[in-house]
C-alpha cells in the first residue's frame, strides 16, 4: 500500500482543526501520516494539535510548529517537504473530507499513471451548506476558472516536479497555479462522482474573498508563468481572434463617427459662411 501523507498546515484554527484530524483518522484507507503545521497562531491551535497527537499516539501524527506566521504556500510546502509519503492530501485546518475519500482516491493514482489530480464532488457545510457546483473538469475551462478544490491529491514526485506552490500566488489562487503546473507536466484530472470533501463556509460569500483587483492581478500572474498552455489552447485563441475583431469593428463605428461628424461641420460651416456671403 503507497503512504498518504496528509497536510494540514493551521493558523488560528483551534475551533476546528480537531475536526480536520477527526476525518483524516476516520479514513478506511490506513497507510497514512498526518503533518500538521502549526504557523505561528496565536490562538489555542498549538496545544489542540498537541492534545490530538497524545489522543491518537498511535497514529502517525507529525507535530511542526513554524516559530513565527509563515503563511499557507511556505506551511504547505516545508510540511510535504518534510513528508514520507509516496501521495500528498493537503487538507486546510477548518475543513473535513469523507472516510473513503483517500482510499478511493489512491486508487485512482495507482490504476491510471496519466491522471497527475484525483478530487471529488464536494460540499459547504457551515453557515451554508449544500453542494459545490465545480462542473465537468475541462482542461479549457480550468484555463479561465479553477475547478479543482485545494485538497485534491497527487504524487509527492510529480508535485516536486512543479516546483511546488509558488510564492508569487501568496495573496490566493496558489492551488489553480498547482493545477496548471500539472497540466503542462501532460497531466489530466480525475473528479471523483461522489461528495468526499466538505468546504466549511463562514458567510455567503466566498472564505477567500478576493477583491477585483487582486483577482486581476493574480490572474495575471497566472497567465504569464503558463503562457505556452493557454497558447496551446484551441478556445483561447479565438477568444483572442473574437476580442480583436470586436474591438476593430469598434474602432470602424468610431472612424466612420468621425468622418460623418467632420463632413456634418464642414457643411454647417459652408452654410454658415455663404449666408455672411463669404466665399469658400
Amino acid at each position: 500500500m503507497k503512504k498518504v501523507s496528509v497536510v494540514i498546515p493551521c493558523y488560528n484554527m483551534g475551533k476546528y482543526v480537531l475536526e480536520a484530524i477527526d476525518s483524516v483518522i476516520k479514513q478506511t484507507y490506513k497507510n497514512i501520516e498526518i503533518i500538521c503545521i502549526n504557523d505561528g497562531s496565536t490562538d489555542n491551535s498549538r496545544d489542540i494539535i498537541l492534545g490530538s497527537v497524545q489522543k491518537y499516539k498511535n497514529s502517525n501524527i507529525i507535530f511542526i510548529d513554524n516559530d513565527e506566521n509563515c503563511g499557507l504556500i511556505k506551511s504547505r510546502n516545508i510540511a510535504i517537504s518534510k513528508s514520507s509519503g509516496d501521495y500528498i492530501l493537503p487538507l486546510d485546518a477548518d475543513d473535513t473530507i469523507e472516510p473513503t475519500y483517500i482510499e478511493k482516491a489512491v486508487n485512482i493514482l495507482d490504476k491510471f499513471p496519466n491522471v497527475g489530480i484525483v478530487y471529488s464532488r464536494a460540499r459547504y457545510f457551515g453557515k451554508k451548506n449544500k453542494e459545490w457546483s465545480l462542473g465537468k473538469f475541462s482542461k479549457s475551462k480550468i484555463l479561465y476558472q479553477n475547478q479543482i478544490f485545494s485538497c485534491a491529491m497527487f504524487r509527492k514526485s510529480d508535485f516536486e516536479k512543479t516546483g511546488g506552490y509558488k510564492d508569487y500566488m501568496k495573496a490566493g489562487y496558489e492551488d489553480w497555479d498547482l493545477w496548471l503546473s500539472f497540466l503542462e507536466l501532460g497531466f489530466t484530472a480525475y473528479k471523483i462522482d461522489e461528495i468526499l470533501f466538505n468546504y466549511r463556509k463562514y458567510d455567503s460569500n466566498s472564505r477567500n474573498n478576493i477583491d477585483r483587483k487582486l483577482t486581476d492581478s493574480l490572474c495575471r500572474e497566472i497567465f504569464n508563468h503558463h503562457k505556452e498552455l493557454y497558447f496551446k489552447d484551441t478556445e483561447f485563441i479565438e477568444r483572442i481572434y473574437r476580442s480583436s475583431k470586436k474591438r476593430l469593428n469598434k474602432y470602424k463605428y468610431l472612424y466612420r463617427f468621425f468622418l460623418a461628424t467632420n463632413l456634418l461641420m464642414i457643411v454647417l460651416f459652408g452654410v454658415l459662411f455663404l449666408r455672411l456671403g463669404l466665399k469658400i
